[in-house]
């Protein structure tokens, strides 16, 4: 079973730019049910996402007859990780990802619910979004590619310039890797060789420096295949008849603007 090309993975950019530390693992399975997440639907306390061992072995190409317990373990880990979010005022909130878990070994599977502080920000999506492929981050071995990965579907442009003191921050090093070389070594060289080979995109970074100390990284990145062009339009242009606000109200996950303007027309045409 390959769904790797059809799953969409939708997070807040609240969440993106939070910290927080996942093992690789761990985050094949989060990014796993947030991509069961409809950016248009709403999120309950009750709502269960289940991930079964045979869908990673799918989703991962891999073929080990050990992936349940893997994936026990994983969740059992998952269960006590948190995130840390800058909220404005310079208050923080620290908040577990998930609330509960359930596991049906007898079906292979774990079914895991957001906790309740989690839910707006994954209900954030609907007005400020990131979105990718899963099949371009489920090949990563490093927990650090998916968030460089994230990183740099997040920012616009084809550039950004950031503080070592804020990448480390996001990924929870302020007290690992005090060596640059070692930050480089063990964390973005590995990023930067993953996202090349395994994913839609093409990045590499620079180091800036303020005297002898490197202060900054500078990433450069764009798509390994550009799409093509769209037509611009202005904010009160229609398409098919449908206005753009209605269309990014109405949208689906991975629609283009012309197809979900074709879809809504259609809709309206058939009342």
């Amino acid at each position: 079973m390959d769904n790797s090309n059809k799953l969409t993975v939708v997070k807040s950019n609240a969440i993106i730019d939070a910290g927080y530390y996942l093992s690789i693992y761990e985050n094949r399975i989060l990014l796993t049910c947030i991509s069961q997440i409809n950016s248009m639907g709403e999120i309950g306390l009750n709502d269960v996402f289940t991930v079964s061992a045979q869908d990673l072995i799918g989703l991962i190409g891999l073929d080990d007859k050990n992936t349940y317990k893997q994936l026990k373990k994983a969740v059992d880990r998952l269960y006590e990780r948190s995130v840390t979010i800058d909220l404005p005022n310079n208050e923080i909130l620290k908040v577990r990802w998930v609330s509960s878990i359930k596991y049906i070994k007898q079906a292979g599977t774990v079914e895991l619910k957001f906790s309740q502080d989690m839910i707006p920000y994954i209900l954030q999506i609907r007005r400020e979004f990131t979105q990718y492929r899963l099949k371009n981050v489920l090949m990563f071995k490093s927990n650090y590619s998916i968030r460089v990965y994230e990183l740099l579907v997040k920012w616009s442009g084809d550039h950004k310039t950031v503080t070592v003191e804020w990448l480390k921050k996001q990924f929870q090093l302020e007290t690992k890797y005090t060596r640059i070389g070692d930050l480089k070594k063990y964390v973005l060289d590995i990023a930067i060789k993953e996202i090349n080979q395994y994913s839609d995109m093409n990045v590499q970074y620079s180091q800036i420096k303020q005297g002898r100390n490197v202060i900054a990284f500078k990433f450069k990145y764009g798509l390994k295949h550009p799409q093509p062009k769209k037509s611009k339009h202005n904010f009160n242009d229609h398409i098919h008849g449908i206005s753009r606000a209605e269309i990014e109200k109405n949208a689906r996950v991975g629609e283009s603007y012309s197809e979900a303007a074709a879809r809504l027309a259609k809709l309206k045409n058939t009342h």
